[in-house]
């Protein structure tokens, strides 16, 4: 009979003696997953914002790229005159150069060789850059000025160069036009899209230069 009961009472008290987790071991799980998870959650956060505080800065970069290869490209050209203009309005006695300050560039080409600079849209025959307000504009002959930039230019600077490398001081006499040899363009543009948490407004800086290629042609 003691045997029996023996054998009985092992497995009672052994299925007695097999626990759960408590509360309080529950709690502790609980608030460990949620520190592993937060920290985390903090990781993916801070790596989500650096990569789009590196779009935004490379989005600026490529911006400021696009507005100033347009005007380089365009302003090497000033003065383009393959054969004897006979419009007094391409200022070939100016080197094509109507009028050159710190936040303007007007100049002039003969773009389809007939002599003449045409005031017709269309042609790329007279051609404004200029700082208006916080855009950069350019107007085409007598049409209207148009936007190039979205309202976040901080800074717009025009300097220019002699064929020496010696800077023309401004305002740049009607005189000295014709000595202009290069022309050299820094341009300050803001981000888009500021993130105020992580990196704020970025700028971004560029400055490029334009020779103009066609000095010493006949006019």
């Amino acid at each position: 009979m003691d045997e029996f009961l023996r054998t009985v009472a092992v497995p009672k008290m052994a299925a007695m003696n097999k626990k759960g987790f408590t509360i309080v071991e529950l709690l502790v799980s609980m608030l460990l997953t949620s520190i592993i998870m937060g920290a985390i959650y903090s990781v993916y956060r801070v790596q989500t914002h650096s990569a789009k505080v590196q779009e935004n800065r490379l989005e600026a970069q490529e911006y400021a790229r696009s507005v100033l290869d347009m005007m380089v490209r365009e302003i090497r050209n000033t003065g383009y005159f393959p054969v004897t203009v006979t419009d007094i309005n391409c200022v070939a006695g100016q080197g094509g150069i109507v009028s050159a300050t710190a936040t303007t560039f007007e100049f002039r080409v003969d773009a389809d060789a007939d002599g003449l600079c045409s005031n017709t849209v269309g042609t790329n025959e007279r051609i404004i850059y200029t700082l208006s307000g916080n855009d950069i504009t350019r107007t085409e002959g007598s049409g209207a000025a148009q936007l190039l930039t979205n309202g976040n230019v901080t800074v717009f600077a025009l300097k220019y160069f002699t064929q020496a490398g010696a800077e023309l001081t401004q305002p740049i006499a009607v005189a000295n036009l014709a000595n202009i040899q290069r022309v050299s363009i820094s341009l300050t543009v803001q981000s888009k899209n500021p993130d105020a948490e992580f990196g704020g407004q970025l700028t971004v800086q560029m400055t490029s230069n334009a020779d103009l290629r066609n000095r010493g042609l006949p006019s």
